[in-house]
Order: structure tokens, then C-alpha cells, then sequence
């Protein structure tokens, strides 16, 4: 599985602005490593057992999830949620290694870095009123949106907007959870790193 056309990439192209600028959120950095999460939970490398959560620790190819799975190989006691708040790989990182991948150009505009989302699915925005017509990977992909605030202000996640993400909606539900409790602490947040755009 390619992860460089997963969840986490179409996670960071919501979060572009119309100039294709790229905020610095912890929120965000929060659900860039929760949305590698759910793409190493679709890719197999991260499965919910009756004894706890396995990883996989082989290489995937894609650095900013292989950085995490090399982090997490290291310290395996931690928990998940540990995880999501403490991670080095941020959604900066995400977006660096899209480029890197050849799926999204950059340039180095004097006003920051520009990214554009050159991908076919590019063309193709999701519709958040149909989740309904959403694949469990794009269903996942608009929760992680909503919960982070990559479309507005982040938003509570309920059972009906879980249903949609099939058999990610364990890792999904885990991440989200976490998201709400990284927004609850912090509701401001402030353009310098804080937790919400």
C-alpha cells in the first residue's frame, strides 16, 4: 500500500489554505500523526488484538510514518495517545514528504512556503453532507478534517460520524478521542504553534 496517496496527505491538503499555505497548529500536528495511524492501520502495520495494539516496525517507505514507526519500535510501552501527543512528525512533515513523493509541488514564496496538491484526486473534494457516498479511507479522512478544524472550527465526533470508517473506525474513534481532548485543553490556541487555526 502506498502511503503516499493515504490518509495523511489528503488530511494536509484540507488543511491548505486557498494559497496554498500550510498553518502551524499542534492540533494539527496531533491529527497528522493520528491520520499515520489510520494509514498504518489500513496498510495492516498497526492492528487492534485482544492483548493490546501490534506494530509492525518494518519500513513503509514513506518517512514522516517510517520516523514514527522507528520512535514507537524504541519505546513500545507507550501508549497511543502518547503517541499522538508527543510524536516528532508534524503536519509540516507530511507536507514535505508529498512533495518529496512527487504528489504536491512547493515553492519558496517570499510570504512562506506554497504547496499545491497535484494529484489526480485533487479535482475530486469530498461532499461532508454525503457521508454516506464516502469509502471508509475518505470517510476517515473528512472525521479527521472536522475533528482538527481543517474545515472550520474542530468539531465533536459522534457514533454516526465513526459508522462510515468501517474497519478503521477503532483507530479512528482512538484518534478523534484524542483530538477532543488535545481542543478541549486549549480552545484558543494561537497562530505560534497553538492547538487550533
Amino acid at each position: 500500500m502506498n502511503l503516499a496517496d493515504g490518509i495523511a496527505v489528503q488530511l494536509a491538503a484540507l488543511c491548505l489554505d486557498d494559497d496554498g499555505g500550510l498553518g502551524d497548529y499542534a492540533l494539527w500536528d496531533v491529527a497528522a500523526r493520528g491520520a499515520l495511524l489510520v494509514d498504518l492501520a489500513r496498510a495492516g502495520r498497526l492492528t487492534d488484538e485482544p492483548d493490546g495494539v501490534v506494530i509492525d516496525p518494518a519500513p513503509t517507505g514513506f518517512e514522516p510514518a517510517d520516523r514514527l514507526l522507528a520512535a514507537v519500535a524504541v519505546e513500545p510501552e507507550q501508549s497511543l495517545d502518547w503517541w499522538l501527543e508527543h510524536g516528532d512528525v508534524g503536519m509540516q512533515d507530511i507536507a514535505e514528504a508529498a512533495v518529496a513523493t512527487g504528489r504536491w509541488t512547493a515553492d519558496g514564496a517570499l510570504l512562506g512556503r506554497r504547496y499545491e496538491d497535484r494529484s489526480a484526486t485533487a479535482d475530486e473534494p469530498f461532499d461532508p453532507q454525503r457521508p454516506e457516498d464516502l469509502s471508509p479511507d475518505a470517510a476517515a479522512v473528512m472525521l479527521l478534517a472536522a475533528a482538527c478544524g481543517a474545515l472550520g472550527d474542530p468539531e465533536p465526533v459522534f457514533e454516526e460520524d465513526l459508522a462510515p470508517t468501517g474497519p478503521l473506525r477503532w483507530i479512528c474513534e482512538a484518534v478523534t478521542d484524542q483530538l477532543q481532548e488535545s481542543y478541549g485543553r486549549d480552545p484558543g490556541g494561537e497562530d505560534d504553534g497553538g492547538v487550533v487555526p
